[in-house]
């Protein structure tokens, strides 16, 4: 349910009209009015019949974006098709509807699902992250880069939770003992830190719901340019979503810790080391798995591809996280050491579990902010490389063989000229002798443009076969040969105006069809098709100033069909600004969630720390030492995490460019040779401004309020 937008003339405001042209009328791109030298009002032939200039058209909601349909556009009614005598036997006409669905559900699945059964022969569905040019393929990548990342900051988000929660109810332990003391059974204490983390989760979730709402007016503010309507207020799906999120995040991960407190004896108040009993691991496990599977299931549509990373991932953790913590329980057998390196690793293996708790914190934190990082340095590289500074902005057709030479020299002088692609107007007609294989594949024996070349074009990859194709052979493409079935040694029967041919496919192509360059379905070899009605076409910079060499050029060469995508490119190069600040925006969330990972990280043995540095400290140890030990731990924290964070990052964002995203990959040695250092120097760092409580507080302060 589209709108037109039009313009009364050059200079007026456009508007949107849900009318047509009146008969006898037409609505003209502007560059119509350009090239033909003409106004509002004057009178153009159409066909065997004259049409009015009435409106200027500026936007249409159901443009196409192949190359072709850039062309400048004029609208008429129906009811003159028949006066211009435009249609007839062989005519190309190409229908359009445009679907919106009025539920406002906003569930482009139901409605896809509800159109699909009425497609027919020769019918497509095309939505708005399945067309095949630059802004849906940068829209699509986008999405899946906010998806990916989502899921990230969902894991950091549970993995902060999970530590805070553990740190809670460490340091509660001692009051529930004094619940316990003085009557009250493990029923009331359960309901106190329950309702506790409920009123939290919700003081949370309304903080949450403001700042979100805010931060939907910011991201509209942003997207202004880009949008021709005006979307509706924020509704309540999204709120309870978020809510349902917080819920099941506490629920899966705060929950466990503070459920362990209810199980704490009475006799801990006399002895301080009296911690109570874990619960079971297969408790825990069970409810982080079955609130973490709701909460994918609520956030996510490809549930099964979630869940399949989640697994992977949880097992290669699990993995990790054991051989660090049986290697840590290894050197603690070791003879000790008198190095500050050596006092470090026993400090650590003193502490197995909480080590290895730490280390796989601080890894699984820097590598999600390192994935999402390159995936979007990746993406940003790939759209500034998509729309270069001097993208061809026009496209010239209908070229003759004897008049490339002249055009050449006419084009040179004034804009930066592409190669010519020759031209050859054809149909398929039959594969493997049935002509009806290509009815069933949705052609419908169409005109395709075919060409010759030796060299393999940069937007084209080889996926079956080889290249070039000999005489006698051709190239297909691969989402052409998917829909005609078609497989390299197939022999397909071709009709060039009347003269009949067969070839064999001799390999499949990769196309990237959003690509601002010209591509075809099928390639053949020069003496297959040289002595064919051959045309040529090819594309142009012009600088704006140099504009009035088109009307010399229309002037000069009769034939020739010119497509101006000045304004899409300009739209195209907006559209990736704000898709990229977008990226931009979701990365700072990241960055939010990882930082809230690394405070809970630190804070995890902050007591234990502060009563073995007292203890130290009254046993003698200067603050001297203390402060080196503390930046020896950290430091090995830091460098065992930063190392093995590069080596997950690296191997994440490996599979992700490759089997998500399609883009190149190429191993960062910067992160190999700066990260593990630099992340050490930054827990070192971070962990003994955490510690200096021990040193500036006497030890039987400390000591006492342990």
């Amino acid at each position: 349910m589209g709108q037109l937008e039009i313009q009364d003339q050059p200079a007026t405001s456009p508007y949107t009209i849900a009318t047509i042209p009146d008969p006898g009328t037409a609505w003209v791109d502007a560059r119509v009015l350009e090239r033909l030298d003409a106004r509002i009002g004057d009178t153009i032939h159409f066909g065997a019949t004259t049409l009015r200039i009435d409106k200027i058209v500026t936007a249409e909601p159901d443009q196409g974006n192949g190359l072709f349909q850039f062309a400048p556009r004029v609208l008429v009614n129906e009811a003159d098709l028949a006066p211009a005598q435009v249609v007839g036997p062989g005519s190309r006409i190409h229908y359009q509807t445009l679907f919106h669905d009025n539920s406002g559900s906003g569930n482009i699945a139901i409605l896809k699902k509800r159109l699909e059964p009425e497609l027919g022969l020769g019918h497509s569905l095309v939505e708005p992250g399945n067309n095949n040019n630059r802004a849906s393929g940068a829209l699509l990548k986008a999405t899946q880069y906010i998806r990916i990342a989502t899921l990230m900051a969902l894991i950091l988000s549970a993995i902060a939770i999970a530590l805070s929660a553990r740190r809670y109810s460490e340091r509660h332990y001692d009051v529930s003992a004094m619940l316990r003391c003085l009557g009250a059974k493990q029923s009331s204490v359960v309901r106190v830190y329950v309702y506790q983390l409920l009123l939290l989760t919700m003081i949370a979730i309304a903080v949450a719901a403001v700042l979100g709402w805010l931060a939907h007016w910011v991201v509209l503010a942003v997207l202004k340019p880009l949008l021709s309507l005006s979307l509706p207020a924020p509704g309540l799906s999204p709120w309870f979503a978020a809510a349902g999120s917080a819920l099941l995040l506490m629920a899966g991960f705060a929950l466990p810790p503070i459920l362990r407190l209810t199980a704490t004896s009475p006799l801990r108040v006399l002895r301080k080391d009296l911690n109570p009993p874990p619960l079971s691991m297969w408790l825990v496990y069970s409810i982080a798995a079955i609130s973490q599977g709701l909460l994918l299931w609520l956030l996510f549509t490809d549930l099964s591809a979630v869940l399949k990373v989640m697994v992977v991932l949880a097992l290669l953790l699990g993995v990790v996280g054991g051989a660090i913590f049986l290697w840590l329980r290894k050197v603690a057998s070791r003879r000790r050491s008198r190095t500050l390196l050596g006092r470090g690793l026993r400090n650590l293996a003193n502490h197995a579990s909480t080590s290895t708790s730490q280390i796989m914190a601080f890894a699984i934190t820097l590598m999600l902010i390192i994935v999402v990082a390159q995936l979007r340095t990746g993406l940003l590289a790939e759209w500034r490389l998509q729309l270069p500074d001097n993208a061809p902005n026009h496209f010239a057709f209908n070229l003759f063989p004897d008049q490339v030479e002249k055009f050449a020299a006419t084009v040179s002088a004034k804009a930066s000229l592409n190669p010519f692609y020759p031209v050859v107007r054809g149909r398929i007609a039959a594969i493997n002798g049935d002509a009806e294989a290509v009815i069933a594949g949705g052609d419908n024996h169409r005109e395709l443009n075919f060409s010759w070349t030796t060299e393999l074009p940069k937007d084209n990859n080889i996926v079956a076969g080889s290249w070039p194709p000999a005489p006698g052979e051709v190239s297909v493409e691969s989402g052409y040969a998917k829909r005609l079935d078609l497989e390299v040694g197939d022999r397909i029967s071709l009709d060039i105006g009347g003269n009949s041919f067969d070839a064999t496919v001799s390999s499949v192509r990769t196309v990237v069809w959003e690509s601002f360059s010209p591509n075809f379905y099928l390639i053949f070899s020069q003496q297959q098709l040289q002595d064919k009605p051959t045309s040529y076409l090819t594309s142009f910079y012009l600088p704006a100033e140099n504009r009035p060499l088109l009307r010399q050029l229309l002037e000069q060469f009769p034939s020739l069909a010119l497509i101006e995508v000045d304004s899409i490119l300009a739209r195209m190069q907006l559209i990736l600004q704000q898709v990229s600040l977008s990226v931009e925006l979701v990365m700072l969330f990241v960055l939010f969630s990882g930082f809230a990972v690394l405070f809970a990280t630190l804070q995890i043995t902050a007591q234990e720390r502060a009563q073995e540095g007292a203890l130290l400290r009254a046993l003698g140890a200067s603050r001297s030492y203390l402060k080196k030990a503390y930046l020896m731990e950290f430091g090995l924290i830091g460098f065992g995490a930063g190392t093995l964070a590069v080596i997950g990052a690296e191997l994440a964002t490996a599979a992700i460019y490759i089997r998500v995203f399609d883009l190149t990959y190429r191993p960062n040695v910067a992160l190999w040779l700066l990260l593990p250092p630099l992340f050490a120097g930054l827990v070192a760092v971070a962990g003994y401004l955490g510690s200096r409580k021990v040193m500036a507080t006497s030890p039987a302060t400390l000591l006492n309020s342990a």
